[in-house]
């Protein structure tokens, strides 16, 4: 297995590795099978994935409303499903901060959107597709003290790419314009 550990841009103050790797992922047609019984899911790739694991001090840090895969096959990004593993034993939903936002669109013509937060509690897993969900990361406690660890908010993320760039991306979607700040377009 080959993985590569490259640093991404800190748009959250915080510390990101990502990880790339071409060995074969257990069990992911059992896994997509719950998540959509539809063919997107049965063309999720069996054998890569992209991993990046976000360590964000408090003091206010966020991140702004985004698209994971904004531009997909135009800017060679085959990323398809966004699977979020929040690492956090000690999280206290009313001093910490840092919930997720998903904005929910009730329809592709209809304007109104519906907010969901999410608390980064450890051990829940979210799953999406990284091309059509908007999403941004709310500010972490604006006071927390950055030098100690247990404040800090975890999270695995791992990007499943298709194997069917043809599944990629909803035109119709209003938020297909959003920007991934943390795989920019090169």
């Amino acid at each position: 297995m080959s993985i590569l550990l490259q640093t991404l841009p800190a748009a959250l103050n915080d510390q990101m590795m990502q990880m790339q790797t071409q060995t074969q992922i257990p069990n992911t047609t059992t896994t997509t099978t719950i998540i959509d019984d539809g063919s997107a899911a049965q063309d999720l790739s069996n054998s890569s994935f992209n991993a990046k694991l976000a360590v964000t001090s408090p003091g206010g840090s966020k991140y702004p409303l985004h698209i994971d895969n904004p531009q997909g096959i135009d800017a060679g990004d085959t990323r398809k499903l966004t699977c979020i593993l929040y690492l956090n034993p000690d999280y206290n939903k009313d001093e910490d901060g840092g919930e997720l936002r998903l904005l929910l669109p009730s329809s592709s013509t209809d304007p109104k959107t519906e907010m969901v937060d999410l608390t980064p509690e450890g051990g829940r897993l979210l799953m999406f597709w990284s091309d059509e969900m908007p999403h941004e990361v709310l500010p972490t406690a604006p006071n927390g003290d950055k030098d100690d660890p247990s404040l800090d908010r975890y999270a695995l993320t791992v990007w499943i790419p298709t194997t069917n760039v043809t599944k990629l991306h909803n035109e119709t979607s209003k938020f297909r314009n959003l920007k991934d700040l943390a795989f920019p377009a090169s």
